[in-house]
Formats: structure tokens, C-alpha cells, sequence
């Protein structure tokens, strides 16, 4: 063998790895500038004021309780007309538990209904239903007595004879007579005859002769008379005469603008020598849309 083939070969394999190295230290947030300021003043006044809480709390020290003494209380005695009232109001109403009894008396059994029907006996009994008491009282009396009278029998014969319908009267017929001929033709002619006409002559056009002897009185003389405000009338312009202040006016530009006649547009005028025939210029420049150049296109009819 050779030196060669004796040589040991070295690979680079850990087996049992050594962890990362640790990341960089973060940068100081701190600048520079305020660490030297910092080491110079070793006690600054507001990192200390910012150092202490907001809020402080107390440390919590439990209190030392002691054991309760076990003291016996004497219930205390209510009054009597409170007890009664109360005993009173206790009592369900009526109305409820005879529903109870109705609807769940079967299902639950003889036992529910006797003490249901024991709390009805009590709840009658109650200052609350002394009135409705007495009623029913009443009532159950009245059905003893009508239950210890004999029934009275009814007839059947009244019965049928009550049950059968009335009788009908119809009217009596009328006698057939004949009809009648008429004979008074004499009526007719006063009928016919023209009614009397009294014309009444024309109203007179002239003067009622009361109204000549009429005399006014003060209020109507008062009253005839022209108002004082209607006298100040106005002069009639005079044609020709003119105000010398108008001589004297100046014009305004606004008024000698309104002044000049407008100028209409010469389409507006008529020109007799139009010839309705000629196209005019426009229609000549006009270009057709694809929409009219559609429309334009002849179609075939059946």
C-alpha cells in the first residue's frame, strides 16, 4: 500500500450544531445628543415626574371580622285588623279558581277538585264578595222554592190551537159594473171655449205728477251737492304748447338709446321677388346622417 491510500480525509459535518449567533444590540433610542445631558444632570426633574403613577392604589389589608353572635329575635306580633285584611286579601278570586276547577279538575284528580272546592267555600266567605253572596244567596233560595211547587201541566189542545195559523180575511170583491158612456158633450164646449182677456192699457212715458210736487229735504240738498275734491281738476293740455322746462332738458344716454329705432333682421322681411323654387345655399351643404340615408332607401310593398 501506498502513502497515498493511508491518508485520512476530514469532512466538515457537525453533528451536533452550534446555535446562531445573536442578532446585533438595537440602536439606542435615545440620541446622543440628550445621554450627554443626561450624565451631566444626573437628576432631572421631569423624567422623574413622568416616573411616578397616575394612579395610586392603597395596599389592600383585610379587616378582621369577628364571628356573628347567634341572637334569637322574638317574632314580632302583628296587629289584629292587619292580620284580618291581610287574611282577606290572601283568598284567590272566584273567577279564577272556578276556571281551575272547569278545565284541570278531572286530570288532576278527586283530590285537587276537594281542595279546590275548599278555597271557593273560603273565598266566598271573604268581606270582598259579601254582596255577591247575599245575591247567590238569594238566588239558591227562589230555586228551592220553585223546585218544591208542583209543575204546572200544560194542555195540549191550547198548544195545537196557539200553533195553528191564523185565519186570512181577504177583501170583498168588488161589483163588476159597466162601463159608463159619455154623454156630457156640453162640458167640452165650455172647455174649448177661449178664456176672457182683459188688456191692460200701456204704461205712460211722461213724468209722475207725484214727483212735481216733490220738495227735498236738507240731507237730500246736502247730499246733491258736487264734493269740494271734485272741483281741483287738472287743465286739458293744450295740442302744440309745450312746458319751457322741457325746452330746457338734456337727453341722457339711456334715453337717446331707447330713442334710436331698432333695426329688425332683414329675414324677417318679405321679399316680394322670392321664388319659392330656388334651393337655397344651405340645403346644398347639407349632409345626410346614416340614419336619414336609411330611411331614404326605397322598400318593397307587397
Amino acid at each position: 500500500m501506498t502513502k497515498i491510500d493511508t491518508e485520512c480525509v476530514t469532512v466538515d459535518i457537525n453533528v451536533f450544531p452550534t446555535p446562531p449567533p445573536p442578532p446585533p444590540p438595537a440602536l439606542n433610542p435615545i440620541p446622543e445628543k440628550i445621554l450627554k445631558i443626561l450624565e451631566k444632570y444626573k437628576y432631572n426633574w421631569r423624567l422623574d415626574q413622568l416616573a411616578k403613577p397616575r394612579r395610586k392604589a392603597s395596599k389592600f389589608i383585610p379587616i378582621v371580622v369577628e364571628p356573628l353572635k347567634i341572637v334569637k329575635v322574638k317574632p314580632l306580633k302583628l296587629d289584629s285588623e292587619l292580620v284580618y285584611y291581610a287574611d282577606q286579601q290572601s283568598r284567590p278570586p272566584l273567577r279564577t279558581l272556578v276556571l281551575n276547577k272547569r278545565l284541570y279538575g278531572k286530570q288532576n284528580g278527586r283530590k285537587y277538585r276537594q281542595r279546590v272546592r275548599k278555597l271557593i267555600d273560603k273565598s266566598w266567605g271573604s268581606i270582598y264578595n259579601f254582596y255577591k253572596k247575599r245575591e247567590r244567596d238569594k238566588k239558591l233560595r227562589q230555586l228551592r222554592r220553585e223546585a218544591k211547587k208542583v209543575k204546572k201541566t200544560h194542555d195540549n189542545s191550547i198548544m195545537l190551537k196557539l200553533a195553528t195559523p191564523k185565519r186570512v180575511f181577504f177583501p170583498e170583491p168588488e161589483e163588476k159594473t159597466p162601463k159608463k158612456i159619455f154623454s156630457d158633450f156640453d162640458r167640452l164646449d165650455t172647455l174649448a171655449a177661449p178664456k176672457p182677456f182683459i188688456e191692460l192699457p200701456p204704461k205712460r212715458m211722461g213724468v209722475n205728477p207725484a214727483a212735481l210736487t216733490y220738495e227735498p229735504t236738507e240731507i237730500v240738498l246736502k247730499l246733491a251737492q258736487q264734493p269740494d275734491r271734485y272741483k281741483f281738476v287738472c287743465k286739458p293740455l293744450e295740442p302744440g304748447k309745450v312746458q319751457r322746462a322741457a325746452l330746457r332738458y338734456k337727453i341722457t344716454e339711456r334715453t337717446e338709446a331707447l330713442a334710436v329705432p331698432k333695426q329688425r333682421s332683414e329675414k324677417a322681411k318679405v321679399d316680394e321677388d322670392w321664388d319659392p323654387w330656388v334651393i337655397p345655399k344651405n340645403a346644398l351643404k347639407y349632409k345626410a346622417t346614416t340614419r336619414i340615408l336609411e330611411l331614404a332607401k326605397p322598400k318593397e310593398r307587397e
